[in-house]
């Protein structure tokens, strides 16, 4: 073997040894945000221009100690050049107060903005309230900051004996406070005129 030879070897296996090292420690770095909880700690603890992609991940948000809501999703990406991570087959449940009880939502897909604190979902979106009843729309925009989620699409709201049909809603999802914004029309099981009203 040649000297150049030698000395061309040596310095294919100390890249290698550093493309290895490298590989290690954004695995640690990964692994330890994981544990840590929080998606933007894990994108926050690599490079700006990375692309980053997880599956099955369940993030829970807690304030104080006190777990305020939950996410649950098949896949997340997140994409660099505009700061937001994508979430695909959306499970969250939202933690009331008191004996209130939980609202759970559920949807195709979202976006999770860290700044300000923001979850974005859309497509076949379903959400469940412990009192009874259960809303659908195709778009919810969900504020950390002020527990509401809102939307401006059509929505329909169906529980034991009514059905409501309206466009825009707000909704607390700590207090269960729901308010339809426009174009509201029930129908109530039992109702001798048809149960029919605006």
């Amino acid at each position: 073997m040649t000297p150049d030879m030698s000395k061309w070897l040596t310095v294919r296996r100390l890249l290698g040894l550093g493309i290895a090292l490298l590989a290690g420690a954004l695995a640690i770095v990964v692994a330890h945000n994981i544990r840590a909880g929080a998606p933007e700690k894990v994108v926050s603890g690599l490079p700006s221009n990375i692309d980053l992609a997880l599956k099955k991940i369940n993030y829970t948000e807690t304030r104080n100690g006190v777990k305020q809501w939950t996410l649950k999703a098949d896949s997340a990406a997140h994409v660099a050049n505009d700061g937001t991570t994508r979430v695909e087959n959306i499970h969250m449940v939202f933690y009331a107060q008191g004996e209130l009880g939980d609202v759970i939502l559920t949807a195709r897909r979202g976006q999770l903005l860290t700044n300000p604190k923001e979850v974005r979902v859309a497509g076949d979106v379903v959400v469940t309230s412990s009192k009874g009843y259960t809303l659908y729309t195709q778009h919810l925009h969900f504020d950390q900051t002020t527990n509401m989620i809102e939307t401006d699409d059509p929505v329909r709201l169906v529980s034991e004996r009514m059905v409501v049909n309206g466009k825009g809603m707000k909704m607390n999802v700590r207090q269960h406070q729901l308010t339809l914004s426009a174009d509201v029309d029930a129908t109530i099981a039992g109702e001798q005129d048809g149960g029919k009203t605006k």
